[in-house]
């Protein structure tokens, strides 16, 4: 008897270490910006089949930024671009403005593919932070300078007026045309979605600025965040080396801060789209990583009304703004077991370097 027990725990560590060395090939992060507890409750609730329901790895992630107590989405995704905390309104440099190394960056290093797909502009605070460096997250006429230089391979979103000057309705006072420089360096630009859905999936590098702002609210697309993550996924695996794609769904929070209940669910519908598709993907190649997680929660929002089967929800708000209330972390593929628990925002983005490369050192 004494000997299965100790046999037993020997497996059991055993397969915990193990656990702790498994790297992913790929990963899809999957951020839904100012997504709280209870916006993932909503989605449960409104969707029996709710892709959130294949996550048996579930954590807790404590979203303060260095500065403050409420973080913003600059501060937030840099702590996971970077795996450190900063403050507020910075994007991916420390508390005194220098450059901090984004796992975009690391992932470039190694020869992975990297990816944007977002429903906000390309160059807005959670996108910014994995290709930028600024101590002002709405200098998104230089973030998107940063972007070019940096060689990101697929990218899909709004932000076209960050890349063109002032001369032909755009936002630069530079006078440069970004997307010359990126047609230059062999970039492929598709111009609508109905373009970038036919773009063969042989493309390697492609910008899809589909929007002079950001993307029109799910409820007024004919295509979903689900469709751009697919197509994003198409293109990115042909990378034998791996790659390691963001996704945002950018307008949930806006739903929240405006305390609009029907588009903060729709929004939340759209997000759940892109879930699925990530987790298409991971169960299809079975060396993928797809993290969940959000910057921060927005509104406190909470449910307070409505039937079983998810009908008539009502919800209600305790701020116009973010809260310092915890989000949910939800893994599923090698390695979600570091994801299991309560833990700091940046200590996410430190795992995500672990996984990317074991012999990375903080």
């Amino acid at each position: 008897m004494i000997l299965r027990s100790v046999v037993m725990l020997f497996l059991a560590a055993f397969n915990f270490l193990n656990a702790q060395n498994v790297k992913p090939k790929n990963i899809i992060i999957l951020i839904g910006d100012g997504m709280g507890i209870n916006y993932v409750g909503a989605s449960l609730i409104q969707d029996p089949n709710s892709p959130f329901k294949e996550f048996k790895t579930i954590g807790l992630s404590i979203t303060c930024s260095a500065d403050k107590l409420i973080t913003d989405s600059a501060a937030g995704a840099t702590a996971i671009a970077t795996g450190y905390l900063t403050n507020n309104k910075y994007i991916s440099v420390d508390t005194f403005g220098q450059p901090l190394y984004t796992i975009f960056e690391h992932a470039e290093k190694l020869g992975l593919s990297t990816g944007l797909v977002v429903t906000a502009t390309v160059t807005h605070a959670t996108p910014g932070a994995f290709v930028g460096h600024t101590n002002d997250r709405n200098d998104q006429t230089l973030i998107a300078s940063q972007m070019v230089e940096q060689d990101v391979d697929v990218v899909i979103g709004g932000g076209l007026k960050y890349f063109l000057p002032k001369s032909f309705s755009g936002e630069r006072d530079d006078n440069i045309f970004l997307t010359d420089k990126l047609i230059n360096k062999g970039y492929t630009l598709p111009k609508s979605y109905s373009e970038l859905n036919d773009l063969p999936d042989t493309v390697k590098q492609f910008y899809a600025l589909l929007e002079m702002d950001g993307l029109p609210e799910s409820l007024r697309r004919d295509y979903s965040l689900g469709d751009l993550t697919k197509k994003a996924l198409t293109h990115l695996k042909n990378n034998k080396d791996g790659f390691i794609l963001m996704v945002e769904g950018s307008q949930i929070d806006w739903a929240g801060h405006d305390h609009k209940s029907k588009e903060l669910l729709e929004e939340m519908k759209d997000f759940s789209s892109a879930v699925s598709e990530a987790l298409n993907f991971a169960k299809s190649d079975n060396n993928t990583l797809v993290l969940i997680t959000s910057d921060h929660e927005t509104g406190g929002m909470s449910i307070t009304k409505g039937n079983v089967d998810g009908s008539d929800l009502e919800l209600s708000y305790t701020s116009g703004g973010h809260t310092p209330s915890p989000v949910g972390i939800f893994a599923f593929g090698p390695g979600e077991e570091l994801f299991n628990g309560i833990m700091n925002i940046n200590q996410i983005g430190q795992k995500l370097f672990y996984l990317l490369d074991p012999t990375y050192k903080f």
